[in-house]
């Protein structure tokens, strides 16, 4: 028994002091904080379905009743007065209303899915942007001690009379920019983090995150047919039916003009009972400007759908533009066995600080150019997974 307690306070410590394992996509989606813009979407979604409940059958919105109660008192007897009114605004137009409530049901679904996968690529972006900008700041740390050591090691060349001065200067001139573009390294690292943090449960602190690994391009053959029959075109389809919809019902409330009245009252010995309409005249201009509102409106609603259309069209072919000029995806092995050997021979005397350094940073150059081809590639594929998302996830 001692024993097993032994052993397992044993692996209690071991896996304490073990490093945090780098977090992968996977686990940042567990950790996904509620996105604001789908609570947006939620939000204008559950207002819109309180306007129209607001309104039901023939009525314009729910009846106004009026109740009165008093006392009256008489030379003979005392009695009590009751008054009764009921005011019903009607809005004659059922088929106006029954199209808002099945444009909405239908842009309720499709706009939350959408939103949902929105929300996992605006994760998944932050992600990749937060990946690079990790990398890139490593590589910069490890070039900045390997400049460190080159320094040391031509200053004892220039000490020894085997180069001129002016090969410590020039690895002490890039000594200093590698510290500047560190700096602007951590800046960039710190900023991916903080927007990554805003999306998902993270401590402040940066925490290490696991590559993305090789990017599988898709092909680009079935990828225009998938397009048209996407969710982000039929929630945009939806969308724009439902604003119309919405639009043509506001336009109905407030031309409606006729109202169901009705009054009951008690007063003493005697019943009164009535049952009227009531029609609310415009004033003048008022109907004009109506008209002109209603029609402004609609051409409005009409050229922002044509160029919200042409926006996601356009979002898609720029996107598949790019997979068809992106070429072969980047190598995994990079260039750090170059920047190695470029070291070691500068270490051992084979090449001058001079022609390292432009060789180093050619070879850098390259490393970072690798790494960003490399956030592209997997930003491209999530970019081409949302626009051709065929099925409400």
């Amino acid at each position: 028994m001692f024993r097993s307690l032994c052993l397992g306070a044993a692996a209690c410590a071991l896996s304490a002091q073990a490093p945090a394992l780098p977090l992968t996509y996977d686990a940042l989606l567990a950790r996904a904080k509620p996105d604001p813009a789908l609570l947006r979407i939620e939000a204008d979604l559950a207002a819109r379905q309180r306007q129209l409940a607001a309104t039901g059958g023939l009525l314009r919105e729910g009846p106004t009743v009026l109740a009165e109660a008093g006392r009256r008192a008489g030379p003979v007897t005392t009695t009590t007065d009751r008054f009764a009114q009921v005011d019903a605004p009607l809005l004659l137009a059922p088929g106006t209303r029954g199209e808002a409530r099945r444009t909405l049901e239908a842009t309720q679904h499709t706009a939350l899915a959408l939103g949902k996968a929105e929300a996992r690529a605006r994760l998944r972006h932050a992600y990749l942007d937060a990946w690079l900008a990790q990398a890139q700041l490593r590589l910069r740390t490890d070039q900045l001690a390997t400049m460190e050591d080159w320094l040391r090691v031509a200053r004892a060349r220039v000490e020894s009379g085997s180069d001129p001065a002016y090969q410590e200067d020039l690895v002490r001139g890039d000594a200093v920019r590698q510290r500047t573009e560190l700096g602007e390294a951590q800046r960039r690292a710190a900023e991916a983090w903080a927007a990554l943090r805003a999306l998902a449960e993270l401590p402040p602190d940066p925490q290490p995150l696991a590559d993305p690994g090789p990017a599988a391009l898709p092909d680009p053959g079935p990828l225009p047919a998938a397009f048209e029959a996407s969710l982000a075109r039929r929630s945009l389809a939806d969308r724009l039916a439902a604003e119309r919809a919405a639009f043509d019902l506001q336009q109905a409330l407030r031309g409606a003009r006729w109202s169901l009245k009705g009054s009951y009252a008690s007063e003493g010995e005697e019943r009164i009972t009535r049952l009227g309409v009531a029609y609310r005249f415009p004033r003048a201009g008022e109907l004009g400007a109506q008209r002109r509102e209603e029609a402004t409106g609609r051409t409005a609603l009409q050229r922002e759908g044509e160029s919200a259309s042409l926006q996601l069209a356009s979002r898609f072919q720029t996107a598949l533009a790019r997979l068809r000029t992106f070429g072969a995806p980047p190598e995994s092995r990079g260039f750090t066995a170059a920047l190695q050997a470029v070291d070691l021979r500068l270490k051992e005397g084979k090449e001058r600080p001079s022609e390292a350094l432009f060789l180093r940073r050619q070879l850098l150059e390259a490393e970072a150019a690798t790494l960003q081809r490399l956030r592209d590639a997997h930003a491209l594929i999530a970019e081409l997974d949302l626009l051709t998302l065929g099925d409400a996830r």
